[in-house]
């Protein structure tokens, strides 16, 4: 090269912070990378008479990928890291329920833990295959795989709206959905030993939220809200409204007779929490006091169901009185009335029936 020519591309080099070298290296690979991708192409004859240019080809080719490399890097500039993303969608989200904030920040906090680097990566840059992997490899079962899809899906969806990224790569991904496996209800003694635990001295400020549980299918996370004013003596029903029910419906639920004599012997209030002070503990505390031998998620509702269906045989009913949006999960999953008897169940329902009344020889 002559001496002009380098002091040229020196400078010019220099220019963008490059030295010749470095300049000469970027450039080859930038060609070569373009040659690659031209034979890759499906060769197209040139009309009669042209000659075809493989350097201006070539140009082009550069050109193009140095335009859309630079609109990348522009839309790149314009994304956040998804750890960002889930800290402002939690934000955004405050006024939902406590447990639904809960369950994405134990979401987030396992992916942050499980896999830093995919939390702290630009959320454009994130791809379909990117977030399969991480579901595969980071949680165990399939209904811990559909929650955190859900999550994912959620805060890509806030990042759309904020111009964070262009697509949501979760929309396509379809997972297997969790077998729905059936729950038993307590059997006939543990009933018994349950409420009789539950009617000592020590254990008697669980017994409002129990009998909800039990005879109202009231669920766990549901009970923690309830207050005595959400039960109305008149019309004989206990109201779950809207920001206290899982599914964010109200409903109705007819007080029977089994759960007011319940709670009258506990002692009605006029206000105030169902639930005690510390109810978590306590509440374990009852549970291994009666029941040492282990605890089921939503059993009582689980017994509820299966007792109001095997005593009065409306599904009509118990699906509404319970919030469910359809009668299949009610079928598939809550009603296990093996082993339970129609006398058993007309004591089960009956005003001091299961808790003083002996169990049927």
């Amino acid at each position: 090269m002559a001496t002009e020519e380098q002091e040229a591309w020196d400078k010019l080099a220099g220019e963008c912070g490059l030295s010749s070298r470095q300049a000469l290296r970027l450039g080859i690979e930038l060609a070569e990378h373009c040659g690659r991708i031209m034979q890759d192409r499906t060769p197209t004859t040139p009309a009669p008479g042209m000659q075809r240019d493989s350097s201006q080809d070539l140009m082009h080719s550069c050109r193009e990928i140095i335009r859309l490399g630079s609109t990348a890097l522009e839309e790149q500039s314009l994304s956040v890291p998804l750890r960002e993303a889930a800290q402002a969608t939690l934000a955004h989200k405050q006024q939902r329920r406590p447990r639904t904030l809960y369950e994405i920040r134990i979401i987030c906090a396992r992916l942050q833990r499980m896999a830093p680097d995919f939390m702290n990566r630009q959320m454009r840059a994130i791809k379909r295959s990117d977030c399969q992997h991480i579901l595969q490899t980071c949680f165990n079962t399939d209904r811990q795989r559909q929650k955190a899809r859900l999550i994912l899906h959620g805060i890509f969806a806030y990042g759309i709206r904020q111009g964070w990224c262009a697509a949501n790569p979760l929309q396509t991904i379809d997972l297997p959905k969790p077998r729905e496996q059936e729950i038993h209800p307590l059997p006939w003694e543990d009933l018994k030993k349950l409420l009789r635990v539950a009617l000592t001295e020590k254990h008697r400020t669980c017994m409002p939220a129990l009998g909800m549980m039990l005879w109202a299918g009231v669920r766990p996370a549901e009970v923690r809200r309830l207050s005595w004013q959400d039960v109305d003596w008149e019309e004989r029903v206990i109201s779950i409204r809207p920001a206290h029910s899982k599914t964010g419906g109200c409903r109705h639920i007819t007080l029977p007779p089994a759960l007011e004599a319940w709670l009258q012997e506990f002692g009605i209030r006029p206000e105030g929490r169902i639930c005690p002070p510390n109810w978590e503990r306590r509440w374990k505390e009852l549970r291994r006091a009666a029941l040492p031998h282990g605890w089921q998620q939503d059993v009582l509702r689980h017994t509820y169901a299966s007792y109001h269906a095997k005593h009065w045989h409306d599904f009509n009913r118990l699906q509404a009185e319970m919030g469910h949006r359809s009668a299949r999960l009610l079928q598939t999953r809550y009603l296990s009335m093996r082993g339970i008897t129609a006398a058993h169940a007309a004591r089960f329902w009956k005003p001091h029936g299961l808790w003083t009344c002996p169990a049927p020889k």
